[in-house]
């Protein structure tokens, strides 16, 4: 698998998380902020899910720059390369992380309506 394709594995509030944190740099508040999580467990999260993708081998092979590359810089490199990706701007990963919130409060809502 690419990393594109482990990427678009994650959930929409990880791959946003690990965008804005990465990527763009932001302060894990900040983040946290953006993606509507805890940062006391988003922080612990996002180490989860970088350990994954190089567990995977999806932040290593073609362009690597060498074997003493850290995770998180092949991450960020990975996520540069990807930056023209417009499902990957902030307006969509602010907009997708708060339709996928939205929806599970409309799911929540439904299976409550059933037990009232």
């Amino acid at each position: 698998m690419t990393f594109q394709q482990h990427f678009d594995a994650l959930d929409v509030t990880t791959r946003a998380a690990l965008v804005f944190r990465y990527r763009e740099g932001l302060p894990l508040s900040h983040v946290a902020q953006l993606v509507d999580r805890p940062a006391r467990k988003l922080g612990p999260h996002l180490e989860r899910s970088l350990s994954s993708l190089s567990d995977a081998g999806a932040l290593t092979g073609a362009g690597a720059h060498d074997e003493a590359e850290d995770a998180q810089d092949a991450l960020r490199r990975r996520l540069e390369e990807l930056r023209g990706d417009p499902a990957l701007s902030s307006f969509s990963l602010v907009s997708a992380v708060r339709a996928e919130r939205n929806r599970r409060g409309l799911l929540r809502g439904r299976v409550m309506g059933r037990f009232a």
